[in-house]
């Protein structure tokens, strides 16, 4: 903004400059131009009386005396002319001059307002990526509420947006392999965003056949939260990054051993990284 005013002040200045310059030009025009016409009609006239005027001078005078005083007036006549085109002539190189200098403070001017449309183009692209950021901390605050409730004390997010996911209490529900469900099934159209459920690090990612593409996120409570089936995971959630509620870590999808048909996110809950526990109170907390 500051580089946006500082061209903003040189372009007034640089227009104040040339408008002065312009009124000059303007009156050296009309001096030269008057100059010009005097020294026109002493030619004309002069043509018109022919080159023995001096002798017509001496012979007309009445006597010596009246003849020295008769040509020296004609030379004085004549130095006036002589300084009259002397002065025609400074003044049209000092014409030259400011036009010269119009022409540069023009060049002057035309430099600075291009680099004052390029500084206006920055400053909207700056307005437009703040006006973007706003956006996404207005949409990260709204997904994020404060929830006391026994353990799960502090700012937390559901990892879909509203009204766009559908899950139920199914810990324990048995598995293919004589398994038991050690999490919750949060269903959601494939490839739409998965948030953080809380503030924390990206401790690790992984990718197996079971759980296909995970994410492992150490939250600021001291508990391990595990995303699975992910279709893929953001830039952003690099593992070391830290990341807070509701922000975008991934993609929903079905890798690993999930059906295609029924993208979803397997998510645990491993209080303190230990051994996971019902997460479905935490998340419905988190989401309803």
């Amino acid at each position: 903004m500051a580089r946006y005013e500082e061209t903003w002040a040189a372009i007034e200045a640089t227009n104040n400059q040339l408008a002065e310059l312009e009124q000059t030009a303007d009156a050296l025009e009309r001096e030269v131009a008057q100059t010009v016409a005097a020294l026109e009609d002493r030619a004309r006239t002069t043509f018109k009386r022919g080159p023995l005027e001096g002798l017509q001078v001496l012979f007309a005078a009445d006597g010596p005396q009246a003849a020295f005083e008769r040509v020296a007036l004609l030379d004085a006549v004549q130095r006036r002319e002589t300084v009259e085109v002397d002065a025609a002539t400074a003044s049209r190189i000092a014409l030259d001059q400011t036009r010269a200098l119009i022409e540069e403070r023009e060049a002057e001017l035309d430099e600075l307002q291009a680099r004052l449309d390029a500084e206006a183009e920055a400053l909207q692209a700056e307005l437009a990526s703040a006006t973007e950021e706003a956006s996404e901390i207005r949409s990260l605050v709204s997904r994020q509420r404060r929830i006391d409730r026994g353990a799960q004390e502090g700012i937390y997010a559901c990892i879909f947006d509203q009204g766009a996911f559908r899950f139920r209490d199914t810990w324990g529900a048995p598995r293919s392999g004589g398994r038991r469900h050690k999490g919750t099934d949060v269903f959601a159209r494939h490839d739409v965003p998965v948030y953080a459920v809380t503030s924390g690090v990206i401790q690790r990612r992984s990718n197996s056949g079971l759980g296909g593409i995970g994410l492992y996120l150490r939250g600021d409570d001291g508990n391990q939260y595990y995303y699975a089936h992910l279709r893929s995971i953001e830039p952003n959630a690099r593992v070391g990054a830290r990341v807070t509620a509701g922000e975008l870590v991934a993609r929903n999808g079905s890798s690993g051993n999930a059906s295609a048909s029924a993208p979803h996110v397997h998510f645990q809950l491993h209080p303190g990284g230990g051994a996971a526990i019902n997460p479905y109170p935490w998340l419905a907390a988190a989401c309803y």
